[in-house]
């Protein structure tokens, strides 16, 4: 049968039956000149944004050649973000400064870099230490969110009390306060994109980088984009303060859950033990709710030993699935 007759007849039956029409996605060009530049508008964000062309080019990597990984990426946000909403809100800082980890590590907390930075935030051993970071053989607490998420909270507000403006403390984030501080001074300027040139290439990059990750978190659907969620990650948890070592086979072994499954929501810990701490710098130990029951009966137990409370529940989450960060 000859189908090239039968197209021009289907299209006029559709018009008498005024059937509505399918409307194209729009083509990548389009995107990038009219409906992108138009989000980035509307987008609540506490700098300026310039749509230059590295903005574009990042985007261009999150949504054509690496839109599967950008899936997972945004995928784990559900175990991260209700963490970094809760030290957003204790230290009044803007919320789009959450998406941040989704740059610097593709929220993996167990990630190093080649320079020494790790965990979601990316400290450098000596920026965590003097933050309050403890690392030794028995932990990194750059790799705990829950530690590293409060260090950069109070980094953050350290840097924008420095420069009073949040592209400026973004980009010494990236590259220290000293280099921006020099380069403020040589020009005169006290904006990120007029002093960018002064600045190292990676940190000419950053601010671009920043911009497109926040552009993804928040309009990833209107690409075409479904997060990839993992059952192990994609569920409610509570957070516990601990002041007495920790032994975290023997918590595996009552809240019956694996070593490696437990290590992967604690990434902080180099070791499955970890002597007391410090008076005043407790340690932080993540739990899937299921394992709650299981783990209060071991709370008594520790307890009754020492007299005194092994562990205190500080946070639970609240996972929303379809909502990565539009509270």
């Amino acid at each position: 049968m000859r189908t090239a007759h039968l197209l021009p007849a289907f299209l006029i039956i559709c018009s008498l039956l005024d059937l509505p029409r399918v409307e194209a996605a729009p083509g990548w060009q389009q995107q990038l000149q009219h409906n992108i530049p138009e989000r980035l508008l509307q987008m609540d964000l506490p700098f300026r944004v310039d749509y230059t062309a590295e903005v574009r080019e990042e985007l261009s990597g999150y949504l054509r050649s690496g839109q599967r990984s950008t899936a997972y990426m945004l995928g784990r946000s559900s175990m991260y973000f209700p963490i970094f909403d809760y030290y957003l809100k204790a230290y009044q800082l803007p919320r789009a400064l959450k998406y941040i980890p989704l740059l610097e590590s593709r929220l993996q907390p167990g990630i190093e870099s080649g320079a020494g930075a790790a965990g979601l935030w990316q400290f450098m051993p000596a920026t965590g230490r003097s933050f309050g970071l403890k690392i030794n053989e028995w932990v990194d607490e750059r790799k705990h969110p829950y530690r590293s998420t409060d260090a950069a909270m109070r980094y953050l507000s350290q840097l924008y009390k420095q420069f009073d403006d949040w592209s400026l403390a973004l980009a010494a984030y990236n590259c220290g306060p000293g280099r921006v501080r020099r380069a403020v001074e040589a020009s005169g300027c006290d904006n990120f994109w007029d002093i960018e040139h002064l600045l190292p290439q990676q940190t000419r990059r950053y601010l671009p980088r920043i911009i497109a990750t926040i552009y993804i978190a928040e309009n990833y659907d209107a690409h075409g984009i479904d997060p990839v969620y993992k059952a192990s990650q994609h569920q409610n948890f509570s957070v516990f303060r601990i002041h007495q070592d920790i032994d975290l086979s023997l918590i595996a072994q009552h809240c019956n859950i694996s070593e490696e499954r437990l290590l992967n929501w604690n990434p902080g810990y180099s070791k499955l033990y970890a002597p007391a701490p410090p008076v005043g710098k407790p340690y932080y130990l993540i739990l899937p709710q299921r394992a709650l029951p299981s783990f209060q009966t071991y709370i008594i137990k520790e307890s009754r030993k020492t007299g005194e409370n092994y562990a205190v529940a500080v946070l639970e989450s609240q996972i929303k699935p379809v909502d990565l960060g539009r509270s």
